[in-house]
């Protein structure tokens, strides 16, 4: 099996064909694993039916335990070589795993194969702009490591436009933190994998269409402010115990440092809690250099 495609389902009936239907076939070994956690809506039968059509789609229905569990899940069963994530409210526009892991094949099966992708209106999905970081990977040769392409680190995780070795996960361990609903572990997710990774490799075209701010994404509905700032601190844990130095990145975990507290206090209960945010806040800023928060200045620009 060349590659394991993870869909993390949950009441999303009304994108979900979309999103299966633009995984293109190709000659590749392909599974697409649909976990199904708990939906109340229609999302089950949605990929049962598409599953008798498609061979490829392999369903999984578990109870309720949120989008890191289901991704956990997802790579303890998978068969592939590689694993992707499409998460089933986005969709592809062109075979983006095709694309990536033939350029897998070609740099001798790096760690990871990394992608920009199209942010997507909600009202009209040909309304779209390029990620952040799109044009800006120049690495001077393929593959690369993260100290070599710090920027990768600074704008959304984006973990999805990306695949992964299965092997280089295991043999790191690495998993998501499992935490209700969403919770933004994609973060420390993308930190622990881009920087554990000894190959990167970087293939400048986008092929992801990411809805960035449909409503009820966990982009849009921060119920606890404390949310962003664990995140961040978990990622914090994670530098620090891979021996990470290099300058760079930890301006721009700086610079995320200040966005999270930022985003934190846009959350729901953020007002009956400002207190404790200011003591999340003093104990975040004095875990990187005056210097870092300085120099974070310049990715917010």
């Amino acid at each position: 099996m060349d590659i394991s495609i993870l869909i993390p389902v949950y009441n999303v009936e009304k994108y979900l064909e979309q999103c299966l239907k633009s995984i293109p076939h190709n000659n590749l070994g392909m599974e697409l694993i649909c976990l199904n956690d708990g939906s109340s809506d229609s999302s089950l039968s949605i990929i049962e039916s598409a599953a008798r059509d498609d061979k490829r789609i392999v369903v999984i229905n578990k109870q309720n335990e949120g989008y890191g569990a289901s991704l956990n899940r997802g790579i303890r069963e998978a068969r592939g070589r590689y694993i992707g994530i499409i998460e089933p409210d986005d969709f592809l526009d062109g075979d983006m795993f095709a694309a990536l892991y033939r350029f897998a094949q070609e740099l001798d099966f790096p760690d990871i194969v990394k992608s920009p992708y199209w942010s997507v209106s909600e009202i009209d999905d040909h309304d779209r702009r390029h990620c952040g970081y799109h044009g800006c990977i120049q690495a001077a040769k393929q593959p690369f490591c993260i100290e070599d392409e710090p920027l990768l680190l600074r704008y959304h995780p984006s973990i999805w436009s990306a695949i992964y070795r299965k092997d280089f996960l295991d043999s790191y361990g690495i998993c998501f933190k499992e935490v209700p609903g969403a919770g933004w572990v994609d973060n420390p997710f993308m930190v622990e994998t881009l920087c554990q990774a000894c190959t990167i490799a970087y293939v400048n075209e986008a092929f992801y269409c990411y809805r960035e701010d449909r409503a009820g994404s966990s982009t849009n509905s921060i119920a606890d402010y404390r949310m962003p700032l664990d995140r961040w601190i978990e990622m914090t844990q994670t530098l620090k115990r891979i021996g990470i130095h290099s300058r760079q990145i930890w301006d721009i975990h700086a610079y995320r440092c200040l966005y999270n507290l930022n985003v934190a206090r846009h959350a729901c209960n953020y007002s009956s809690n400002k207190a404790e945010w200011r003591r999340y806040a003093k104990h975040m800023l004095k875990q990187v250099p005056s210097t870092c928060l300085i120099h974070a200045i310049k990715y917010a620009l």
